[in-house]
């Protein structure tokens, strides 16, 4: 078995960092299996007051976005006034 015999050709040191590798390797995919499992269900409701913010409502949303439109369009038409 080639892996045997290189195995017995390590020095002490790398024996005890090869050693350390794997429990560290085997260490870390313990921890991540255990990260994975479920927790319990937990709800946090983060709209404590009932009011919402005046950027989360939508019709907020639609006259920016009107308001905006309107602002691009009259500065990049076309003004032949001033020609």
């Amino acid at each position: 078995m080639k892996t045997n015999n290189q195995l017995k050709s390590l020095s002490i040191f790398q024996k005890a960092i090869l050693s350390l590798v794997a429990t560290l390797s085997i260490f870390l995919a313990s921890v991540k299996s255990f990260a994975q499992s479920v927790p319990e269900k937990v709800e946090v409701d983060v709209n404590t007051g009932g009011d919402a913010v005046w950027y989360g409502q939508p019709w907020v949303w639609v006259v920016g976005v009107a308001l905006f439109i309107v602002i691009i369009i009259a500065i990049t038409r076309n003004n032949n006034s001033r020609a």
